[in-house]
């Protein structure tokens, strides 16, 4: 379940971020530009209501594709625009629907000499495309290091900002609390409201927005007279009316997961800096004309001497920025009590902005020229993981075992036999050969589920042959890039093949093939022979590279050193003719081996021979062995 979350849904997010912030950093650049033309035609209500947007843009999962939209004036103009993020959610998309997409690469050629030199080149050209640590996935890692950090930190941030609170008196001045009542009366708040004293925060300010509280200073409540106290109180309760506090919490919400585009975080400051322009335009309505300039005065007075800008997300407080200050002198000044109801002009406004922000870009039908660009793009786009196709098929090293028994080793070797499939067989041959092995491991996963082929559906085994009929053909393709002759093993080995100059009487070569692991890595092809003597009793000769031994013995595994495919008790290693043997042999049976490992010599590596015999003596061995010295 973790696999599937970091290697599907985990990037599919993060793409999803990454497209959703370059949009969001388009859209701020259109407000901005909205507010500048604008900016004495709407009100502060309505520049405020343009950031809105700009959240709603960041939480549109998924959005409707128009002409009209902004973000294709950003579109190159020959409509190749292709981003890494939109390549990679394409491709989780296809695992998702069982349609695994590949590149169509095929090593049939209908040129002999080309085939031969792919065929024993097969190692080199392969891709290692489910590379773990690619780029890509240490942009992803970062991203979520990021958000996980800033996520904890904004959390211990307001966590102890509440105990803090939590820990301060609240106010019991009766003249301080009837004034505070009234307020709310007047604006109509029935919400139930305490006041607190604020501690070191010396800022008037709303705290939360759940069960939001209002602070007060002790310098506040001591210096600021009633006319003061209520224009504060409008102030701080034009927040709660308006639900800015829970507006900003979804804002820094947004931008933990856009923790890295710095132009999210300049507009989190413009957007608080309008929200304070809208609330002094709420609490004015509810405020004498006549009064204007005083609660100017005031709110301005407290900025200037008592206010610290406290800027986080539970906070609603006064900003004592320079250019805020400036505007809201003159927006106090120029106020018509009107102005903050609804507004023909600001809802066109807002509509025409969201109408080309909140749609997404339509692709143009591609031209020639541009199909033969994308064409060129898809031959070198990054393939889906190996690990994630096989997963889909028969599901982790974990699931595998417990629904197939099927040991670790083993399911590397399936990762290694898909992935030179995909390189083997064209698109369409490797779709089928991934539905065909899918659907036959669901069947035989049901089958184990019922406790054995016996209590199964005649049809189901009916479809397992239908199944393994068809994906026959497949595997013997790939397969065919692994069959070499005798010649062809020597040019991709660096050591002699030879045969022994001595054999027991009676004996003679009755078989001789090349074994070769399906692998991506470099070929290592073990020579097989077989000697059989006139009772059709016979020993094995394997000569290869030295080998690694098996993870587990007496298992035979193409690839792994020979010597262990069979178990024994007693082993010994000595040295003979200025080379290394090992001999083993079973106590009460008569099966044998013995390993010769052939040092290097001139232009040749070093090597193994493995002999696996039931009758022959550990001396005839030897000789044999031996004869391959000479």
């Amino acid at each position: 379940m973790i696999d599937i979350f970091v290697n599907l849904y985990l990037p599919r997010f993060f793409d999803w971020v990454l497209e959703t912030s370059i949009m969001a950093s388009i859209l701020v650049a259109l407000i901005l530009s909205v507010k500048i033309l604008l900016r004495n035609q709407l009100t502060p209500r309505w520049q405020y209501l343009l950031w809105m947007i700009l959240i709603v843009r960041l939480l549109l999962p998924w959005s409707l594709d128009s002409s009209y939209s902004i973000y294709s004036i950003f579109s190159f103009s020959n409509g190749t625009v292709a981003t890494t993020s939109k390549e990679h959610e394409q491709e989780l998309e296809v695992i998702d629907d069982s349609k695994i997409a590949t590149k169509n690469v095929s090593y049939i050629s209908s040129s002999p000499k080309v085939a031969e030199e792919n065929k024993k080149q097969i190692h080199n050209n392969t891709k290692r495309n489910d590379e773990p640590f690619s780029f890509y996935t240490i942009l992803v890692y970062i991203w979520l290091t990021g958000v996980i950090i800033l996520g904890f930190t904004t959390i211990i941030i307001n966590r102890r900002l509440f105990l803090y609170i939590k820990g301060q008196s609240m106010i019991t001045d009766q003249r301080i609390v009837t004034i505070f009542e009234n307020c709310k009366k007047s604006m109509s708040v029935q919400q139930d409201i305490p006041l607190f004293l604020a501690g070191k925060i010396s800022s008037p300010t709303v705290f939360g927005f759940i069960r939001p509280k209002v602070l007060l200073s002790n310098v506040h409540t001591e210096v600021l007279n009633e006319q003061q106290l209520r224009y504060v109180f409008h102030h701080e309760l034009a927040h709660i009316k308006r639900s800015d506090v829970g507006v900003n919490w979804l804002m820094y919400s947004l931008l933990i997961l856009n923790w890295f585009n710095p132009i999210l975080w300049y507009a989190y400051s413009r957007m608080r800096e309008d929200q304070e322009l809208a609330c002094d335009a709420l609490a004015l309505t509810y405020i004498n004309p006549k009064e204007q300039l005083a609660y100017g005065h005031t709110i301005i007075s407290l900025l200037e001497h008592y206010s610290n800008y406290y800027q986080v997300p539970s906070l609603a407080n006064l900003s004592r920025n320079k250019r805020t200050l400036k505007r809201r002198i003159w927006m106090i000044k120029k106020f018509k009590k009107n102005s903050y109801r609804w507004s023909l002009f600001g809802v066109a406004t807002v509509i025409a902005v969201s109408s080309i922000s909140l749609v997404n870009a339509r692709a143009d039908i591609p031209t020639k020229e541009q199909i033969e660009v994308s064409n060129d793009m898809k031959e070198t786009k990054t393939e889906v993981p190996i690990q994630q196709i096989v997963e889909k098929m028969i599901g982790t090293k974990e699931q595998a075992f417990a629904d197939f028994h099927t040991s670790e080793n083993r399911y590397e070797a399936i990762l290694e036999e898909i992935e030179v499939a995909r390189n083997v067989l064209t698109k369409e041959e490797f779709d089928q050969l991934i539905n065909l092995e899918t659907e036959e491991y669901t069947i035989t996963k049901e089958m184990r589920a019922l406790g054995g082929p016996e209590h199964f559906d005649p049809d189901k085994h009916k479809k397992l042959e239908e199944i393994s009929k068809a994906a026959g053909p497949l595997w013997k393709k790939i397969y065919s890039h692994f069959t070499f002759t005798i010649e062809e093993a020597q040019e991709l080995v660096d050591f002699p093949i030879k045969k022994p100059a001595y054999l027991p009487g009676g004996y003679e070569l009755k078989k001789e093939e090349v074994e070769t692991a399906i692998t991506t890595k470099k070929l290592n092809p073990v020579i097989h022979s077989e000697y059989r003597g006139e009772r059709k009793f016979g020993f094995k000769i394997y000569q290869s590279a030295i080998l690694e031994k098996p993870r587990k013995p007496g298992i035979i595994e193409i690839g792994k050193d020979p010597f262990y495919e069979r178990i024994y008790d007693n082993i010994e290693s000595y040295e003979l003719e200025g080379t290394q043997f090992t001999f083993a042999k079973s106590t009460g049976e008569n099966s044998k081996a013995m390993k010769m490992i052939v040092p290097e010599k001139g232009k040749d590596s070093a090597y193994q021979i493995v002999i696996i015999d039931d009758v022959l003596n550990k001396a005839e061995l030897e000789k044999i062995m031996i004869s391959f010295l000479k």
